[in-house]
């Protein structure tokens, strides 16, 4: 068995394997549609099936996890360069290297806090629900 069956359940017609990556890049419907070069109905009717509604929900979860990973690493390669310019001769180059991790610091921390609150929330109102 090829590497591309094991990746797709068998259900799926060769068709509609053929479309999924078109489908999740797409930032519209209508989009993944014309790209796939598929009628929207039979978008529309493919959208219905569990299988192939789940197996593009995985793909665009994969693709945005890519991505997030992607700008994980180009914020490390930002901060390793700032933290270079910080060492930098001129003055004001390095004045404005702690300005701005300065500011990425700030917003980190209320990043962290609110993600807390967040989940703090969360459970809050998961407890909320099964009091009732």
């Amino acid at each position: 068995m090829s590497r591309n069956e094991q990746s797709f359940p068998r259900e799926l017609s060769d068709r509609q394997v053929m479309a999924l990556p078109y489908l999740a890049a797409a930032t519209t419907n209508e989009e993944g549609a014309r790209m796939a070069e598929i009628n929207i109905s039979t978008l529309t009717r493919w959208r219905q099936d569990p299988v192939f509604r789940d197996e593009l929900r995985r793909l665009r979860e994969d693709a945005s996890n890519l991505a997030f990973a992607e700008l994980h690493g180009l914020a490390l390669k930002g901060m390793a360069t700032l933290s270079g310019l910080m060492e930098d001769p001129n003055p004001r180059v390095r004045t404005q290297a702690v300005r701005i991790a300065l500011n990425v610091g700030v917003r980190v921390g209320e990043t962290q806090r609110n993600t807390r609150r967040l989940n703090q929330l969360q459970k809050a109102l998961t407890l909320l629900k099964n009091v009732k």
